[in-house]
């Protein structure tokens, strides 16, 4: 399974954040799925695919071009794919993955997973979406999906998405036991 991982890039990340990176990526490596991520060498990123790739894990980035120009992208990976611009990273993320798992991060974490979550609404695709609400991060999120569907803007069957755990190992075990099959 390929599995896409949204999070923060931020140097900034405090170490929990961090650790939760670490634990996921080792999980997603030792159960033989790939990572597809920003391709980013920082912040939970970096953290992230480090873990992952020292468990033995296939890693693949999807960068956009001012961050090749800056010089952030991560350069061990096994793939590197640069596109243009934000938004058709964020289109070669959904492509190439089976499942969708988001750690804390800032707005442009925030920006992918609303982008998934609308998809899925939209019933553009049927993967599975998994939160890790480390140290209650997605709390407000999870309160405003809520309110959404009680004003009547999303249908109750936006109820069965996103998937919320703390635990990132169960993070990937969401990720196996909802898989579309085909």
């Amino acid at each position: 399974m390929r599995i896409a991982v949204y999070c923060a890039s931020s140097p900034r990340a405090p170490e929990r954040y961090l650790a939760d990176a670490r634990s996921l990526g080792d999980e997603i490596a030792r159960r033989g799925h790939s990572l597809v991520y920003g391709g980013v060498r920082t912040g939970s990123m970096g953290a992230l695919a480090d873990a992952a790739l020292e468990a033995g894990g296939r890693v693949y980035g999807v960068i956009d071009q001012r961050t090749l120009e800056a010089g952030d992208q991560h350069t061990g990976l096994h793939e590197i794919v640069c596109v243009g611009d934000p938004r058709k990273r964020k289109a070669s993320l959904e492509e190439r993955a089976d499942a969708f798992i988001s750690l804390p991060g800032g707005l442009g974490t925030l920006e992918e997973l609303a982008e998934t979550l609308s998809l899925r609404k939209q019933r553009l695709h049927a993967r599975p979406i998994v939160l890790v609400d480390t140290l209650g991060f997605f709390g407000g999120l999870i309160t405003q999906l809520e309110r959404s569907l009680e004003v009547g803007f999303d249908g109750s069957d936006c109820q069965a998405f996103p998937l919320l755990t703390q635990d990132p190992r169960e993070a990937v075990t969401l990720c196996e036991d909802h898989a579309v099959r085909e």
